[in-house]
């Protein structure tokens, strides 16, 4: 009679963790169709778009490549030089049997170039037409051949970065307004010669305020000269941190 009580008690036992251990397993919703759409929280999930006509698929994805450009050469005369809105020198006048054009280049190349290439110079070049900002057509230069040299359109030198930047400070009334290629107001010079430099965002909100003949202090950072760069003034740049107006200051960034 022991031997059976045990035996009902063993088998009830049994039976009791069989359904706890199904109880607990969890069957996982059954996978979704191969090519058959889904529901998301955003709605229907998008098919791929066919690729058009010509086209393979994946032709359309990334970024789109530039059209190769057409170089030409252009030989001439040296007549004269040209600088930028920050007096820096990135280009020439040219001379050619055609007509006067303008070649510009990369303001870092201006200390090779006007070593080798300076008025009254036979030089030959070779690069490409474009509208410039101004909608005015430039030829850019890729290279040029001076004097037995070859001058070639390569990335600047990497800069020398100071320890700390050297701050200034400095009460004057501004001058002028400069403007960049797109005749946005980019800074002002002050009356002490010193050329400032804002963002043309900061120069906008505060027109009302920024004019010719009104006292400003300017707190900033001096800009050091870049690598190969020729100036055509020598002439002190200072990026502006703040700007304090009729006693109120502004964060300039």
């Amino acid at each position: 009679m022991k031997n059976q009580m045990n035996k009902i008690w063993l088998t009830t036992l049994l039976l009791t963790g069989a359904y706890a251990a199904n109880a607990q397993e969890i069957t996982p919703p059954p996978a979704p169709a191969p090519g058959k759409p889904e529901l998301l929280a955003s709605g229907q999930q998008k098919l791929p778009r066919p690729p058009k006509h010509g086209q393979r698929p994946g032709d359309d994805k990334g970024p789109q490549a530039e059209e190769a450009l057409k170089l030409t050469t252009v030989k001439g005369i040296v007549a004269g030089s040209i600088a930028n809105d920050r007096f820096e020198y990135n280009g020439l006048s040219v001379k050619t049997n055609s007509g006067t054009i303008a070649v510009m280049f990369p303001p870092h190349l201006g200390e090779q170039i006007f070593a080798r290439a300076k008025n009254g110079t036979a030089v030959t070049i070779t690069g490409f037409e474009r509208t410039n900002p101004e909608s005015k057509k430039e030829f850019r230069l890729v290279s040029l051949d001076a004097n037995g040299s070859t001058i070639a359109d390569a990335p600047p030198l990497s800069p020398h970065v100071p320890t700390a930047q050297q701050q200034k400070n400095i009460t004057a009334t501004v001058k002028e307004l400069n403007y960049s290629p797109n005749k946005d107001v980019n800074g002002f010079t002050l009356s002490s010669g010193e050329r400032i430099g804002i963002p043309p965002h900061i120069a906008r909100q505060l027109n009302s305020q920024l004019k010719a003949g009104e006292k400003v202090t300017v707190n900033g950072f001096l800009e050091p000269k870049r690598p190969g760069v020729v100036y055509s003034q020598s002439i002190t740049m200072i990026r502006a941190q703040t700007l304090t107006i009729k006693g109120q200051a502004y964060l300039v960034r």
